[in-house]
């Protein structure tokens, strides 16, 4: 039967968190996405999700409403692949920038998912034929899920619940962490970080990481950077407003700690001005933020490249969704050095998908089946969590 595109159907979710999550840029107790689900004639279905975070690329839900329904719905007229192969050669020419030259990888990142789940069901074909496809030498190793084990993330909250928070995490088998800075606490929290964590960090069977989401100025930025070595921190992530590109050089010149890139971070042609520069040790990658699955292992080429390290990151609240994606990047993808991906229920309140999603015990990922994502989307879920009326366009 014809595997023609037929309908998108577009949903605005909003889910709620077990509890409030806090860092230097935001405050949240719940966390709203876009869910795309594309219909193929013979009845399939394949799922997308982009999460907005304006403050990250730009883009509100109802900017990724628009762009899905104005920019990319056209493009997808009439679209009945010959193949997989085809399928995939479409989707990587799906543009990063609307007419006006704005960033719309959120929007990108929704179709392109439910595009790709939706024909490589069709097609049963399971997403590591990436690998293949784009043929780099960056993806000839041992798949990262083999080895990696999921952070535990510690927000910007008062140092009492931070020291909760870590001891269960150690409880549980977490060995690499990293904690939010850019509030008030950041020294008492570190300082209490540090003393649970030195000893097993000085054994290496420990990491610590630092995110500023941005938030210090030069000044600030170069008295933390100093002083996190002592801390037993391993990485500054984003110290600086994204937009603050005078003062990137003098950070790198003027520490030593390594600087990973997350909200300057969101098209290739940064990626590769970040590398050739020099302005930064890592990338953090994280496929909402950076147009989906293909353009995501796209930066891994460019971070091959020019010998810098990359993390796989999440958008915090992300759906089951976003979470299979990132377990098959990590399928595909070998040396990914961090992962912060699938907490699922332990902060959601309720997931949209099957299986469960969270991470195991030590922060364990186990592969997804084939074809296409891997998961079951609950159409129930989807309904209850609906912020508005589902959107729907019909192609003829």
């Amino acid at each position: 039967m014809s595997n023609r595109l037929e309908k998108l159907e577009i949903f605005h979710l909003s889910l709620p968190f077990r509890a409030k999550f806090s860092h230097a840029a935001a405050q949240r107790n719940s966390t709203e996405t876009v869910v795309v689900a594309a219909h193929l004639a013979d009845g399939t279905i394949g799922y997308g999700e982009g999460l907005p975070r304006a403050y990250v690329t730009g883009e509100t839900v109802e900017s990724v409403i628009n762009n899905i329904t104005n920019t990319f719905a056209p493009m997808l007229q009439r679209l009945e692949p010959a193949g997989f192969t085809h399928l995939i050669d479409f989707a990587d020419q799906l543009p990063a920038f609307d007419s006006q030259n704005r960033v719309i990888n959120v929007a990108r990142c929704a179709v392109e998912l439910a595009l790709l789940d939706a024909y490589a069901k069709y097609f049963n074909n399971d997403l590591t034929c990436l690998t293949g496809w784009i043929g780099h030498p960056a993806f000839s190793g041992p798949p990262s899920i083999d080895t990696i084990r999921v952070s535990g993330v510690l927000d910007t909250d008062n140092p009492e619940k931070i020291a909760r928070r870590l001891k269960i995490m150690r409880f549980f088998g977490l060995r690499d962490f990293k904690i939010k800075l850019g509030s008030t606490h950041d020294h008492d929290n570190l300082t209490i970080v540090h003393r649970k964590l030195q000893k097993a960090i000085e054994q290496g069977k420990a990491t610590l990481r630092a995110d500023a989401n941005g938030a210090w100025d030069i000044d600030a930025a170069l008295n933390m950077a100093r002083a996190l070595p002592h801390y037993g921190v391993c990485c500054l992530e984003q110290p600086l407003a994204p937009t603050d590109f005078d003062h990137q050089r003098t950070i790198s010149d003027l520490t030593d700690i390594p600087i990973m890139a997350d909200e300057s971070l969101v098209t290739l042609d940064q990626a590769r001005e970040l590398a050739q520069n020099d302005l930064v040790d890592y990338f953090n990658i994280r496929i909402s933020k950076n147009g989906g699955l293909l353009p995501s292992l796209r930066l891994v080429t460019i971070a091959h490249k020019y010998n810098r390290k990359y993390q796989l990151g999440a958008m915090v609240g992300e759906s089951g969704i976003l979470a299979a994606a990132g377990r098959k990047f990590l399928e595909i993808v070998p040396n990914t050095a961090f992962t912060e991906i699938c907490y699922a229920t332990l902060l959601l309140q309720k997931d949209i998908v099957k299986p469960n999603m969270r991470f195991g015990f030590a922060g364990k990922l186990r592969k997804l089946p084939p074809p296409g994502l891997g998961i079951r989307v609950d159409r129930a879920k989807i309904s209850a969590f609906l912020a508005c009326p589902a959107g729907q366009i019909q192609f003829t």
